[in-house]
């Protein structure tokens, strides 16, 4: 799918239900204007259709402005990345606007900026286990070198690179359990948000906006990485 009308201002609609946190954010041609969040459990499928609407109205601007949906594709909860699945394919269908995918991983890798170390985001996976890959940045720019991978936290050790730093709120919750298996030199990298930012999300949007890489709407699912063992 590419955007109904090339010519207008580029509005992004950003959702992030991959986790306790529900957010939602607006950009204009990458700049972000403003994002509206909950940290709160369970409240993704009542909160998230009044927040979309609570933001289009503190930015004037109407759901027939937005130029494309982009989605927190997980890894992390399957009950909020299938409620934010969800919900973005019926307003993409009512608006005949594109969905752009965005793993979890990558947006709490970007929100630190570019750094010279290896940036290592890590998501809760539970059972001993953490969702997690490897990133750096070159001339500028994020690139990923490692698969999106599901590990032991005993394992770790020989995935992560010495001196890397840690991203994410759950590295953050995770440091006493996880520091005995990191190499050498590895840290957290501080700030830690409680949620992906929104900000990232809807940067990294951006990119893949221009770009036209863009979802199949009826087919696309979340990034589980995982078989379904329970709400989470």
């Amino acid at each position: 799918m590419t955007p109904a009308n090339p010519q207008k201002p580029a509005i992004l609609l950003g959702i992030e239900t991959s986790g306790d946190t529900c957010a939602v954010g607006l950009s204009r041609e990458g700049r972000p204007l403003l994002d509206i969040a909950a940290n709160i459990r369970n409240i993704h499928s009542r909160e998230l259709a009044p927040f979309v609407a609570l933001a289009l109205e503190k930015a004037s601007l109407e759901t027939r402005d937005i130029s494309a949906l982009v989605l927190s594709a997980g890894p992390g909860s399957f009950t909020g990345l299938r409620i934010g699945y969800s919900f973005a394919k019926g307003l993409a269908h009512a608006l005949a606007a594109p969905i752009i995918e965005v793993p979890t991983l990558d947006v709490w890798a970007y929100h630190g900026g570019a750094r010279k170390a290896a940036i290592v985001p890590l998501i809760d996976a539970r059972r001993g286990e953490v969702f997690c890959a490897v990133y750096r940045w070159k001339q500028g720019r994020m690139v990923q070198e490692s698969d999106y991978t599901r590990l032991p936290i005993a394992e770790l050790n020989g995935f992560i690179p010495e001196k890397a730093l840690l991203s994410g709120s759950d590295a953050a919750r995770l440091f006493p359990e996880l520091q005995p298996h990191l190499p050498r030199g590895a840290a957290l990298l501080q700030p830690a948000p409680l949620s992906p930012p929104l900000w990232a999300l809807l940067a990294l949007g951006f990119e893949k906006y221009r770009d036209g890489r863009f979802a199949d709407t009826q087919s696309c699912e979340p990034l589980y990485m995982r078989t379904f063992q329970g709400a989470t």
